[in-house]
């Protein structure tokens, strides 16, 4: 299963965790992150550069 996050800013930072633990830390315009099939629960992606910052969450049910 993959999980895209994107922003259009210079000098981003994406940070993705799964309930409060850190899954990956990149930094780069998009991030994609890769995950089992039978990954469930809410995902959040933060992005931050040194003017702003904004995260999405999102609730990830498994595959069939």
């Amino acid at each position: 299963m993959n999980v895209s996050c994107s922003a259009d800013r210079d000098n981003l930072r994406f940070n993705w965790t799964s309930d409060l633990n850190t899954l990956s830390h990149l930094e780069n315009r998009t991030s994609t992150l890769i995950l089992y099939k039978d990954h469930h629960g809410k995902v959040t992606c933060s992005v931050e550069n040194h003017v702003s910052r904004d995260h999405i969450t999102t609730e990830l049910q498994p595959c069939p």
